[in-house]
């Protein structure tokens, strides 16, 4: 029987521990991807979610004044939400992507941080727009969400967006006037 010196044993146990890491690591790797979410599916959780929104500010931003040379604006779009939850980080970051290239979108938790509510008629910061998105309901292919948009005082509306799934997308259906609920207060 023929031995190994301890030092050629010693490098191959080497190799062997090494390999059974390497293999480890890959196989944690594979399995918290599998067990993870991705959530991208627009008809269900934050998928569904972020694209529902997305298509009601692409549809906000029909109504607005954009520049013909493709840029985007100078102004900001602010959106808050209109009920009793904050719109979750994830939704937030897939719906400023997805409109990145159009408008600056960003999320604010304080009416303040868009209004200059030191100006007489605390218009909408650098000439943009607030808008409040209401609750995304969890199911169906058909929802209805509320909406405003907020420019200063007394340029205030809302709709009732009517939004239908069609395979991946989201298309706003139709929108009815609805009575402004009650702003946020001031901060």
């Amino acid at each position: 029987m023929s031995v190994a010196p301890p030092t050629a044993y010693a490098r191959g146990m080497g190799d062997t521990r090494t390999l059974r890491v390497a293999v480890a690591v890959v196989a944690a790797v594979v399995i918290a991807a599998a067990c993870t979410p991705t959530d991208d599916d627009p008809s269900d959780g934050l998928g569904r979610e972020a694209a529902v929104y997305e298509s009601i500010l692409d549809w906000m931003l029909e109504g607005e004044s954009l520049p013909d040379d493709g840029e985007r604006p100078a102004w900001t779009m602010y959106v808050s939400s209109r009920y009793e939850r904050p719109i979750g980080v994830d939704v937030q970051v897939r719906v400023v992507e997805s409109l990145d290239d159009v408008i600056e979108v960003r999320f604010i938790d304080q009416r303040s941080e868009a209004v200059d509510e030191a100006a007489d008629e605390q218009p909408v910061r650098e000439g943009g727009i607030l808008i409040g998105l209401g609750a995304v309901p969890a199911e169906g292919d058909s929802v209805d969400v509320y909406v405003d948009r907020y420019r200063e005082l007394d340029d205030v509306e809302a709709w009732e967006v009517g939004l239908r799934r069609e395979g991946e997308s989201w298309d706003v259906a139709d929108a009815t006037a609805v009575d402004v609920r009650p702003l946020p207060p001031s901060d």
